[in-house]
């Protein structure tokens, strides 16, 4: 229960949280500037967002049900693609639009003579459908028990109330450390995707992948499956919430141990390198 909360609270809030922002600071602008057309672009494209998102739910859902039949190969290769595209995301945060590169970008629309208002609606619409889809992708392949669904809830539950305090109470937040930490810890989810997808992909049903040591270690306390998993186990309380946390697993194979290291220490080096470059908490959150 508890690994699940934590995984859906944690993909829900640093999803959301990012397209929180983002929304944020074009609605400060836009009452800034005093450009109700602006604002009214934003929030239509924030409601095409939300709908698409329900969108890509719903055809990926369909999507996984067709692969049933093949579900250890499908889930492999369904973590493993979410690692990639966790990769992309941090890669991404790291080169992020600064508040004054988002101004910037706005006057240029202001001066162009082009529809201010659709072309917030666009940027407004892709961020949060981008985000969307990138929750769709990590639930689907982490979990997605009730407990996952309803972390998932308070976490983007979360991220929209930073959002509206820092929006309509001038709340400052420290954004940079908040999504550092943020980042780093997704950085641990991605590096457990990846090695869970090679465990996946190395089972009997999938075998596309060789296991040339089959456990490197094995600390898992025995249990039969039935009742309530030992607490230490990677299904029990804190066994499993530190397989969500940081992709623990009791029995790893080899290649799982290597990937976890290989994604882990290649993404951490990349952020730490480029910590000082543009990212959303570059600066303190924009008061109104």
């Amino acid at each position: 229960m508890f690994a699940d909360l934590w995984a859906g609270g944690l993909i829900g809030f640093r999803e959301a949280l990012e397209a929180t922002l983002l929304v944020v600071i074009f609605l400060l602008i836009a009452r800034r500037l005093e450009r109700p057309e602006l604002m009214r672009g934003v929030w239509k494209g924030v409601a095409f967002g939300l709908v698409l998102s329900l969108l890509t739910a719903l055809l990926f859902e369909t999507i996984i049900g067709g692969f049933e039949q093949n579900e250890a190969w499908f889930e492999g290769v369904l973590m493993v693609l979410s690692a990639v595209v966790i990769g992309v995301v941090v890669l991404h945060l790291i080169r992020h639009w600064t508040k004054q590169e988002i101004e910037h970008r706005i006057e240029e629309m202001l001066a162009s003579g082009a529809d201010p208002g659709r072309g917030a609606m666009l940027i407004a619409l892709f961020s949060v459908w981008r985000e969307g889809s990138e929750t769709v992708v990590f639930m689907s392949a982490g979990t997605e028990t009730a407990w996952a669904l309803v972390g998932l809830l308070v976490g983007i539950a979360a991220a929209v109330t930073i959002g509206w305090l820092i929006l309509e109470r001038g709340v400052r937040v420290d954004i940079k450390r908040l999504f550092s930490v943020t980042t780093v810890l997704l950085i641990f989810v991605g590096a457990g995707l990846a090695a869970h997808g090679v465990h996946e992909l190395q089972e009997e049903d999938a075998g596309l992948i060789p296991v040339f040591v089959d456990e490197v270690w094995s600390v898992n306390p025995d249990w039969d499956g039935t009742g309530t998993a030992p607490l230490l186990h990677e299904k029990g309380a804190i066994g499993g919430l530190f397989a969500a946390a940081f992709g623990w697993n009791g029995n790893p194979t080899l290649l799982e141990v290597l990937t976890w290291f290989a994604y882990a220490s290649t993404l951490g080096w990349l952020y730490l390198r480029e910590d000082e470059a543009h990212s959303p908490g570059e600066e303190d959150a924009p008061t109104a």
